[in-house]
């Protein structure tokens, strides 16, 4: 019996690692692109104001296809599920070298798009069935990963300048399937974990608690990857970096939220979850309004004191999610990421938009813009 436990224990740690793992690999394809934005842009003689619409695509089809990957995750198991989505999350990027006409980056983000919506809500729901006593520790923990691969991304504007921007995206596409076939084996005999239907989805939206909760965080969200995404592109327009200088002070945004998701285990702990929501809901956007000061000079503190409490925040609002409906999780995340990134994408046409006229001024009202829903946090439940 103890030998068995032990076996048991070990395939266990194995999945999660392999989990994180390929979440790590996952975030590096997300934010590879954000260092090379500029050059894409200049590649396929498109306008400034453009640039915020590369990433917009990717956010809309993730947030669209988020529930409808439901469909994939009936018939596949979770495993597959997100393998699958890797798989097309990193071949977009490689199909990006190609051509950088208008039409086709928008087809390629889009493709990227719906490989990200393919794998988030199937993942954490096979991570969380391994210690579903520990849900703030173990969104925590996916988070970590999430950042880790974050800061890995914007850190790749590095290869971006040394060996030109196509080498950069096709090496970071590559790692993406290559880690999709390395986690797939191991992980597929949990294939009945991380099953939702669009049922199940659709119900989770008629719980308060979860649409509060969902609704709340959208300027979190839409503030952490609006800043991870054109930050660099405000370095290098505006204060004149350069590719590999502007993704290296980008990165302490990434690497603040590996504490910031560690520190999530204080939800699993605290009685008064309402009041740490808000706390760190406020501080997950309040300190982007500092970017545009002083020459540049409060951008590090603040890309540190964001990236900490929006990790956070991140982290505690899928624990909260989790809690409210643990046998429906991956419905519920599914149903959180829709809102989050269908809402918080607006945020980068809008900062893009407003940046033609000041900066400034466009990191100010992108942190007015995202308190407002935090008020949604008063009407839920403990």
């Amino acid at each position: 019996m103890i030998k068995e436990n032990h076996t048991n224990n070990s395939k266990q740690t194995i999945t999660i690692v392999l989990i994180l793992f390929s979440r790590f690999i996952y975030s590096l394809n997300w934010f590879v692109i954000s260092p090379a934005l500029p050059s894409i842009a200049s590649s396929g003689h498109m306008q400034k104001w453009m640039i915020g619409l590369i990433p917009l695509v990717f956010f809309l089809f993730t947030g669209i296809f988020q529930i409808p990957s439901g469909v994939v995750s009936n018939k596949l198991g979770g495993p597959a599920t997100f393998s699958v989505g890797l798989t097309l999350l990193s071949l977009g990027n490689i199909l990006l070298i190609i051509d950088q006409n208008f039409a086709w980056v928008f087809l390629t983000r889009a493709l990227s798009g719906f490989g990200a919506a393919l794998f988030f809500a199937s993942a954490g729901a096979v991570l969380l069935r391994m210690k579903p006593e520990k849900p703030g520790f173990m969104m925590g923990m996916y988070n970590v990963a999430f950042a880790l691969g974050g800061g890995a991304g914007l850190l790749w504007g590095v290869v971006h300048e040394a060996l030109g921007w196509k080498v950069g995206m096709l090496l970071a596409g590559v790692s993406g399937i290559t880690a999709a076939s390395i986690v797939y084996f191991p992980t597929r005999k949990n294939k009945n974990i991380g099953r939702f239907s669009i049922t199940d989805a659709i119900n989770q939206l008629t719980d308060r608690n979860i649409l509060n909760v969902s609704l709340a965080f959208t300027g979190t969200w839409g503030t952490y990857f609006a800043t991870g995404l054109l930050l660099p592109t405000y370095l290098e327009l505006e204060l004149h970096q350069g590719v590999a200088i502007s993704g290296i002070e980008s990165t302490p945004l990434i690497f603040a939220s590996i504490f910031g998701g560690l520190s999530a285990a204080i939800y699993d702990n605290t009685k008064r979850k309402k009041i740490l929501l808000l706390f760190c809901g406020l501080l997950s956007v309040l300190p982007a309004s500092l970017f545009g000061f002083s020459g540049g000079i409060l951008i590090i503190p603040a890309l540190v004191t964001l990236g900490f409490f929006n990790e956070m925040a991140i982290s505690i609002c899928y624990a909260h999610a989790n809690n409210a409906s643990p046998e429906k999780n991956a419905a519920s995340f599914a149903v959180i990421n829709t809102i989050q990134i269908l809402a918080g994408m607006t945020l980068l046409p809008l900062v893009t938009i407003v940046a033609l006229f000041s900066w400034s001024y466009a990191w100010i009202i992108m942190s007015l813009v995202s308190i407002i829903p935090l008020t949604l946090i008063t009407k839920m439940k403990e």
